[in-house]
């Protein structure tokens, strides 16, 4: 396999396991339609525990009303 590079933090991710691809799903505003736009891209695995802890504690602390992302 070929190795690829972290879009987030740039270090070099050598094995597929490490390699974590993030997808945005775009709704509409009005109706939560989902549009068919996808953002994807690879980060490693420190990356996105950063990201998912980030989404979960936005202030550092646990938001009441959103879902965690594990």
């Amino acid at each position: 396999m070929a190795s690829a590079t972290c879009s987030r933090c740039g270090n070099l991710v050598r094995s597929r396991a490490e390699q974590v691809e993030v997808r945005v799903e775009y709704r509409s505003v009005s109706s939560l339609r989902r549009l068919r736009t996808w953002q994807v891209r690879m980060i490693c695995r420190a990356c996105a525990f950063d990201e998912w802890t980030l989404h979960d504690h936005p202030n550092g602390e646990p938001v009441a009303d959103q879902g965690a992302l594990w």
